[in-house]
């Protein structure tokens, strides 16, 4: 079976059974067929996987949840509850570690723009002739693309994640509930073909000039103070 198909009779049968949400619930496959078609997946594979359209449209009928399930869903939500604060300050760490990322990112951008206009405020740069510091200052300068292409991604996954996690939750209560469940989500993100084409450009060409401009500094650097430990010459931590 075909996408267009699946998802023509899957809201068909919700709208026959006057389901809630028919929106919301066919842009969860719709985007569940595309995540996976991006895996590699045929669009047959993954109806197969899904099940009859039919038979979902069903789980979808609001039903009376048996009393028996009270005192299983009240310990779910309890272990959910836990899960969830845990989860919490997992997200927070990702998060914070995001703004870590982000902040070396323009460090590294003003050091280099520093070395560049030669501005070095109460000399808290290391002192290098200009020509030796421009070229530090380009790895520096790819340096910070770099990282801000790394936090970027790093950003879209914590984001992920967290709506991967957030489904979860959702479908572990559905169930206790006796409700349907929706399609799980990735972990990571995904990124459109042409997105995923710069983004693979920005981080290959800044890695590339941030590890030639580094070794051509040091190279610099070294012949000109006349040896290899150039920062001794320079008296940098004296």
């Amino acid at each position: 079976m075909k996408r267009n198909e699946f998802i023509v009779i899957l809201t068909k049968r919700l709208n026959e059974q006057n389901v809630g949400d028919i929106d919301e619930i066919i842009a969860e496959y719709e985007a569940h067929f595309a995540y996976k078609l991006a895996d590699g997946y045929t669009e047959e594979e993954i109806a197969i996987k899904l099940g009859d359209p039919d038979e979902l449209a069903c789980q979808f009928v609001a039903v009376e949840r048996p009393k028996k399930h009270d005192i299983g869903r009240g310990l779910l939500v309890t272990g959910l509850v836990f899960a969830d604060f845990f989860t919490g300050l997992f997200f927070i760490l990702l998060a914070a570690w995001t703004m870590v990322i982000i902040g070396f990112a323009f460090a590294s951008a003003a050091i280099g723009v520093a070395y560049l206009i030669e501005l070095n405020p109460y000399g808290i740069l290391p002192p290098m002739p200009y020509w030796v510091g421009a070229v530090f200052a380009a790895s520096l300068l790819a340096l910070a693309v770099l990282s801000l292409a790394g936090s970027l991604y790093f950003g879209l996954y914590v984001k992920q994640l967290l709506k991967a996690y957030g489904r979860f939750h959702h479908n572990r209560l559905a169930v206790s509930a006796g409700k349907p469940v929706l399609p799980s989500l990735r972990a990571y993100p995904k990124l459109k073909p042409r997105e995923n084409r710069l983004f693979r450009k920005v981080v290959l060409g800044s890695l590339t000039i941030f590890a030639l401009c580094f070794v051509l500094g040091y190279i610099v650097a070294s012949i000109t103070a006349g040896t290899p430990g150039f920062w001794h010459a320079w008296n940098w931590f004296v």
